[in-house]
């Protein structure tokens, strides 16, 4: 599991390459949450196009990053997911809340 920022704008690009499981969902929602708050951003973007595996702990990790950043008045957008994490995120109505781009 890795991941890595970059700023556009108003807006924190996160990269997440590996696995959204149990074993990586807090250190990966620790690390986004502090650089979320060092950085002067308001939206936060995930890019899941490197995430090779996700289960319900990834499911919670983007709800979190999706309440921590409308409590600042921004917006949360999913892009580049594979077709088994689209699968998961329509399974469980998160496309539904959270813009994706595919």
């Amino acid at each position: 599991m890795d991941v890595r920022f970059k700023r556009d704008g108003i807006a924190l690009i996160v990269t997440i390459e590996g696995d959204i499981d149990h074993h990586t969902s807090k250190i990966l929602k620790e690390r986004i949450d502090s650089k979320f708050i060092i950085e002067p951003v308001k939206d936060m973007i995930l890019d899941l196009s490197r995430v090779t595996f996700m289960d319900s702990a990834g499911i919670g990790l983007i709800m979190g990053r999706r309440q921590r950043v409308s409590s600042v008045g921004g917006k949360l957008s999913i892009i580049n997911p594979k077709p088994e994490i689209i699968k998961m995120l329509k399974m469980s109505n998160v496309d539904k809340l959270v813009r994706t781009d595919v």
